[in-house]
């Protein structure tokens, strides 16, 4: 099943509110988001203008990805005051077709799973007990 949790991202003016996979397996150097074409679009950034072209090692293999200049500002949706907000990264894969958070990004917002399989997961400061759904995609 996996874990998918709801994360505004934003890009200067433009702003899009999308499930996004935790990805335990996706390790980056910093906060990093990667977002399928269909995404950069939404937010303005596709076609890219500034990026440096890299070769990401994927499940999947290796992949030809786009590492953008610009940062994005990503709120992880908790439906309660205080939710965290990280600066980050992106990169553009077009191999994908959702939103993917990486290991320090996953950290960052203060996401921690309860189980991959049943797609359950919690925030670090929930209360005691409170364990939340995955997102469907």
């Amino acid at each position: 099943m996996g874990v998918r949790v709801r994360v505004e991202v934003k890009v200067g003016n433009k702003a899009v509110v999308v499930p996004a996979l935790v990805n335990s397996g996706y390790e980056a150097e910093g906060p990093e988001l990667s977002i399928p074409v269909a995404v950069a679009r939404e937010l303005d950034l596709w076609p890219p203008r500034r990026f440096i072209m890299a070769e990401a090692d994927t499940a999947g293999g290796p992949a030809h990805v786009y590492v953008l200049a610009e940062r994005a500002r990503v709120r992880l949706i908790l439906n309660r005051p205080g939710e965290p907000e990280v600066e980050c990264g992106l990169v553009v894969n077009p191999l994908i077709d959702e939103v993917l958070l990486c290991d320090h990004l996953i950290d960052a917002l203060g996401i921690r799973v309860v189980s991959f399989g049943r797609g359950l997961w919690r925030h670090k400061d929930d209360p005691e007990g409170l364990v939340r759904q995955s997102e469907s995609t």
